[in-house]
């Protein structure tokens, strides 16, 4: 081992001095291996960092106060021994778990309460709300000042004739005014309980106030004693000592429970990102522990949950960036492979040179080892200072400033930073001996083999390395696919992630662009009109994944499945084998004539295709959509098809045949520089291929990562949009109940700010279809002001949402019967089958604000003969201190129904008569609204079950039954009490057109067009399916079920049945005249007070919560934590791209030129001038640089479209509603992009003129060596 190491000692410096020999080309490799260790210890410390401004932002979002521990538990008696049981369980937690975390502890104790009563009164104690409590706390004295005359008490009772126990005692100024007593007053604490001492005498000996009402020292006080007697009692807090407290209340009142508390003063300073997991361990079992063991225990405090809070949110908010921190230190560590390999290459000819000396291919490899080593461990040790360097300066930085107070942030240089740029630079490491290793086989024979032909393939393509990597991303992203996210939530409910998906992105990026490289010398001969191989395999490829696709897909093609479905597949089945036959056949045509007839009859026959009525199977691939436009390219057999949307719909159809003969023919007329370089690349597609991939990488991760921070951002506005719904949503909506009716839309609407108001219905629903009714919720809307007050986008629904919400109008409502302008009561004449005491008759009356009132017009006692029914249309009653809520005319009455009183028994079976219906005005003027001279015009009432077998029928009402029919009569069946059962104004209910959310019709099992019943807060009502929806604003799409109705229909069909409680709206979603995104300082705090003053008083109308916008946009507006975090990613990202992609590009160009300097002398004197010479390189970069940044960004774009729908989740880990839309940051990509191309111009430029300084006379000396 000595002997060993002390020949890499020797060797050391030989080894230096040769990478010294070659430095600017190490020197780039170094900074690949620099940046590699770099990233990965950055990791570390950048996430310690992010830990560190997260757990600041969430402790400064909470008062300090909450902060702190409070500690209370109940024992009795009051004496010292039993408190110091209380108190060695308190200390013997806190201080063994948390003693660290606290800077100071309080503690103090209370008595039970008594009644509070003048003296001499104390036998009527407790008949009032008086009461007191005693209290001490040791460090009182420091925390009050005195009023003048006051003192403070005596430590020893004092002796007062007749009273069993008399003592003096501090009381609060605020106490001390409420119960009007002063400095030398008498007052008589009685208990509540039996004790052995009836009463205690107090002796106010002074009276103080705060020093500071609001410190800390109160805390517990005012928590924990004194908000247990608050509320409708008036308290008076007794101030004693210590050991009055135990000696004197506690002998006293040996029967006396107290409570002891502890005031745990949290140092906020002492924690960190490193001790909160601990923290709120310890916290939470505390609590269990001295919950299990002290009676009535309580711990109040914060600090628990906004730890959890934290952590929660930490957790989610870091898996997408650590995603793509892993593609970074991927993409570079390809870099230092592509680097190392390119280094190598110009190394051929030395390492050739010392085989032919005796050098063996291990001492060799050894010299690479050295060399590589010592750049490794360089990086290792180098990279955590300048990781930590660089993450510490982004404080100064703006994405920092509002979580770092614009100073360095705080950064810790930890192990774990260490064992990671260890990581990276083993990672290195390797990639720099991968070419090392073959590179140090290289004897002279194949050098000069290498020298003269070109390279081949690259070793995981010969070993099919690249097909591999390829498939078992696919099966990672299977496995993602089914789990439906990277965290995994256990069966108790325990979040965890799995490392090996977060790797996912990258090698699917890696694994796809490698396996491109396949096709690159393809590409290259077709684009040149060398070999139309590429076409082949593309029509072959094509033709057998739309096969597969038609067969096994599981989508139905006809509409009704079964044999129209496997027709349909027939039908497409035989179109992609005809053009795939058409297009075989055409080329094998040699002769040119009847390969044209053959390219058009495939676009004449495919133009055709797509105007029938059959199904053309398009492959579709690289589609592009901006909103207004879409493009979207496909292939079937062997033509493809460019269909384009923009306002209008046309195809473009493009034989492949014919693109391809159109690159021949361009190719025999191109300049020669155009044919040389495509030879060459064709010739030698290795050395283009690897720099291609650099490119693709590059491009790709800075796609990728633009892709991940715009779509968050855009993700926050959305999720508060959605979330909100509107402007301003108000929820819980309880209209009055008093007064006289108004209208809910116009109340909302005459408010200065409300441009428009939306009304919405939430309710409970069942579907009655189902043996055990699922549960649902149904959602009614206005869909014509809804459309114009919500906030809806574009793939909430397949059908635009403004379209299917205005189909939810029904064709023919319940239509009532209007009553009289100046009606004052209503009467009917009725007469039901025999006395029946316990039945009632109601009729439904809505008012001109659609509020529903019930009128009961009384019982069907009597003999069993005609009845005269009348009431008065007021409503009032004798029994009530206020008047209900009085109607608006005009009236109109819905329906009648009669139920029965008795909750106890249930409703028989029988029948009534009506013959007439009649309201009265003012003036005592009779008017008859129905005669019933037909019952066309009324319908049975629905609503109960039982009522399916009810029965409306004209009747006559004199004795000979052939007389003319002039009544009516309802008779029904069986049934519950106090459930209507009825008749209403309408022609019969037709099913409600709704909508049906993806997850109801999923859960149920129902589709589109089906018609059934459900319940809506108890009612039946009919309804059918005429859409459905993805997503609605404000609703839980993914775990929940629902159906969206139109208002006014659920309003009226839901508001028919008399007995059942009014439904109406209890949403309101309003249209502000101001807009959201950008309000004015005046207007938004016009907003602000009108949002508050609907929270606090209820204006114009009680509701549960008010949401508004433009708070949720300001509080979602990108998290701090998270925006500050992308935006260092993203510039962290950008970096590297840019960095990389440049010196990659100048490396690889300065190779190419030194590789063939010699090349392009030989072309100078063999004639090429130096515009053709000019005209090759250009365009030879051109394709690598164009293929690669164009892959890379498709490649990086589709990515994310993959990738980003399993990493939406929120900082709770629930899925974000709306689901993320991909929005790429194009601005901060076409900067980084644009100025990546300047500098490979001016490399390409640099290069041209390398060739123009060439020197023919030096060139051709070198060739006769």
């Amino acid at each position: 081992m000595r002997a060993a190491l002390s020949a890499i000692i020797a060797a050391w410096p030989m080894v230096a001095k040769r990478s010294l020999s070659h430095w600017r080309l190490l020197s780039t490799v170094v900074i690949g291996v620099l940046l590699s260790s770099t990233v990965m210890a950055g990791t570390v410390i950048y996430f310690d960092a992010l830990r560190e401004l997260a757990l600041k932002n969430s402790l400064d979002q909470v008062e300090p106060l909450k902060l702190d521990i409070l500690l209370k538990a109940e024992r009795g008696p009051t004496t010292v021994e039993e408190y110091r049981k209380v108190a060695d369980a308190m200390t013997y937690q806190y201080e063994g778990r948390l003693n660290w975390l606290f800077h100071d502890v309080q503690r103090s104790a209370k008595t039970a309460t008594f009644y509070l009563t003048a003296p001499g009164n104390e036998e009527n104690a407790g008949r009032d709300d008086a009461r007191a409590f005693f209290t001490f706390n040791p460090r009182l004295t420091d925390n009050i000042t005195l009023l003048p005359g006051g003192r403070f008490p005596n430590e020893q009772p004092i002796e007062v004739a007749g009273a069993p126990l008399s003592l003096e005692a501090l009381v609060p100024a605020d106490a001390a005014e409420i119960f009007g007593v002063g400095v030398g007053d008498n007052i008589s604490a009685v208990p509540y309980w039996r004790d052995r001492t009836p009463y205690a005498s107090v002796v106010i000996s002074g009276i103080f106030e705060r020093n500071v009402p609001d410190s800390e020292f109160w805390h517990q006080h005012d928590t924990l004693f004194r908000s247990i007697t608050s509320g409708s009692f008036r308290t008076m807090p007794l101030f004693v000592s210590e050991q009055m407290f135990f000696n004197i209340l506690g002998a006293n009142f040996t029967d006396m429970d107290s409570s002891y508390a502890w005031h745990l003063d949290t140092d906020r300073d002492r924690l960190n990102a490193g001790n909160t997991t601990i923290t709120h361990l310890q916290v939470r079992t505390m609590r269990s522990q001295l919950a299990t063991n002290l009676f009535g225990f309580r711990q109040l405090t914060t600090l628990d949950s906004t730890l959890a809070d934290y952590d929660r949110r930490l957790f989610f908010s870091k898996i997408p960036m650590f995603v793509v921190m892993v593609l970074i230190a991927i993409v570079i560590i390809y870099y230092v492979v592509t680097l190392s390999s390119l280094l190598v290459e110009q190394q051929r000819g030395e390492l050739a040179l010392l085989r032919s000396r005796g050098a063996s291919s291990g001492q060799i490899l050894v010299v690479f080892i050295l060399e590589g080593a010592t750049i490794s461990l360089i990086a290792i040790v180098v990279a955590p200072l300048l990781a930590a360097s660089i993450i510490s300066l982004m404080g100064f930085t703006p994405a920092f400033a509002d979580l770092s107070g614009g100073e360095r942030l705080n950064v810790f240089i930890t192990r774990g930073a260490y064992l990671m740029s260890g990581l990276g630079g083993l990672f290195s490491f390797a990639a720099l001996l991968i070419p090392a290793v073959r590179a140090s086989r290289i004897g002279v024979t194949r050098h000069r083999q290498q020298s003269a032909r070109p390279t081949g393939p690259p070793f995981y393509q010969r070993f099919y390395l690249d097909v591999m990597l390829l498939v078992i991303s696919i099966f990672l992203f299977r496995q993602l696919h089914d789990q439906g996210s990277v965290v995994a939530t256990g069966l108790f409910g325990t979040v965890a992630v799995n490392q090996a998906l977060l790797a996912v992105p990258a090698l699917i990026l890696v694994a796809f662009a490698v396996s491109l490289l396949r096709l690159f010398p393809l590409s290259i001969r077709y684009i040149s009109g060398d070999s139309p191989n590429l076409m082949h395999l593309i029509v072959g490829v094509a033709a057998a994944v739309q096969t597969a696709t038609i067969i096994f897909g599981s989508a139905s093609v006809g509409a009704n499945g079964g044999e129209l479905d496997w027709t349909a597949r027939g039908i497409s089945l035989g179109i992609v084998a005809l053009m795939t036959a058409m297009y075989a056949a055409t080329e094998r045509l040699r002769d040119g004539r009847l390969r044209a007839i053959g390219l058009a009859v495939q676009f004449a026959l495919l133009a055709a295709l797509v105007f029938s009525p059959a199904t053309v199977p398009v492959l579709e691939f690289l589609a592009y959509n901006n909103g207004s436009t879409a493009i979207t390219p496909g292939i079937v057999g062997g033509v493809l098809l460019v269909s384009v949307s923009a306002g209008v719909n046309f195809f473009v159809p493009l034989p492949l045949g014919l693109i391809f003969l159109a690159f021949a023919a361009f190719a025999q007329r191109a300049p020669v520089g155009f044919s040389m370089g495509m030879w060459q690349m064709a010739r030698n597609p290795t050395h283009y291929a690897r720099m291609s991939l650099l490119l693709i990488l590059m491009a790709g991760l800075g796609i990728f990562a633009a892709s991940f921070g715009g779509t968050l951002e855009r993700s926050f506005k959305e999720q508060a949009q959605y979330a909100t719904g509107a402007d301003i949503r108000v929820e819980g909506l309880t209209v009055n109940s008093r007064g006289s009716s108004v209208s809910l839309v116009e109340t909302y609407e005459n408010i200065e700010l409300v441009d428009e108001a939306s009304p919405v219905v939430k309710a409970f629903g069942t579907d009655l279809s189902k043996l055990l009714g699922e549960s649902y919720t149904m959602v009614a809307v206005d869909g014509e002001t809804l459309n114009r007050v919500g906030w809806f986008r574009g793939d909430f629904s397949e059908r635009p949402m403004s379209q299917l919400l205005t189909q939810l109008d029904h064709d023919n409502p319940p239509v009532g019967i209007d009553l009289p302008l100046d009606s004052r009561g209503i009467g009917m004449r009725v007469k039901p089958d025999r006395p029946r005491e316990s039945l009632a008759l109601s009729v439904r009356i809505k008012d001109a604000n659609d509020r529903y009132f019930t009128y009961v017009m009384g019982l069907l006692g009597g003999n069993g003969d005609w009845m005269t029914l009348e009431r008065g249309l007021a409503r009032g009653t004798n029994f009530r201190r206020f008047i209900p809520l009085q109607p608006t005319q005009p009236l109109t009455m819905v329906s009648l129904a009669i139920h029965d009183t008795n909750s106890r028994g249930r409703l028989r079976a029988g029948n009534i008569t009506i013959d007439e219906i009649w309201v009265r005005d003012g003036s005592n003027r009779v008017t008859v609204l129905e005669n019933f001279d037909s019952v066309s015009d009324w319908t049975v009432l629905r609503g109960a079950r039982e009522s399916i077998t009810d029965i409306l029928q004209p009747v006559s009402t004199g004795d000979n039954g052939e007389a003319e029919q002039d009544a009516a009569q309802f008779i029904w069946s069986e049934g519950p009490p106090l459930t209507g059962r009825g008749i209403y104004h309408g022609p019969e209910a037709s099913p409600l057109p709704v909508l049906a959310s993806r997850s109801f019709l999923s859960d149920t099992g129902h589709s589109v067009g089906e018609e059934f019943t459900v319940s809506i807060s108890g009612h039946r009502t009919p309804i059918r399916i005429i859409d459905s929806f993805e997503y609605f604003p404000t609703l839980d799409t993914i775990g929940k079920r629902y159906l969206v109705a139109d208002v006014a229909s659920v309003v009226r069909y839901t508001n028919l049945e008399p007995t059942s409680a009014e439904i109406r709206p209890n949403e309101m979603w309003l249209r502000t005249t101001s807009d959201t995104m950008s309000d004015t300082a005046s207007n938004g705090y016009d907003r602000a007070m009108l949002v508050a003053d609907m929270r606090d008083n209820g204006e114009p109308f009680q509701s549960r919560a008010v949401y508004d916008r433009a708070e949720a946009l300001e509080e979602a507006a990108v998290d701090p934590l998270v925006q500050a975090g992308w935006r260092a990613l993203l510039f962290m990202a950008f970096g590297a791209v840019l960095i990389l992609s440049c010196l990659g590009f100048l490396v690889h160009s300065y190779v190419s030129f030194r590789e063939r300097e010699m090349q392009f002398g030989l072309m100078r004197t063999v004639g090429f001038s130096m515009r053709q010479l000019i005209t090759l390189v250009w365009l030879e970069q051109a394709i690598v640089i164009g293929a690669g940044m164009a892959l890379g960004a498709e490649m990086g774009r589709r990515l994310g479209a993959i990738i980003m729908p399993f990493l939406s989740h929120n900082e709770r880990g629930t899925q974000v509603l709306p689901p993320f839309v991909l929005e790429i940051d194009w601005g901060t990509l076409a900067i980084t992009y644009g100025f990546m191309i300047l500098v490979f111009t001016a490399i390409i430029l640099g290069m041209i003129w390398f060739i123009r300084r060439i020197s023919l006379q030096r060139i051709l000396r070198l060739g006769e060596l």
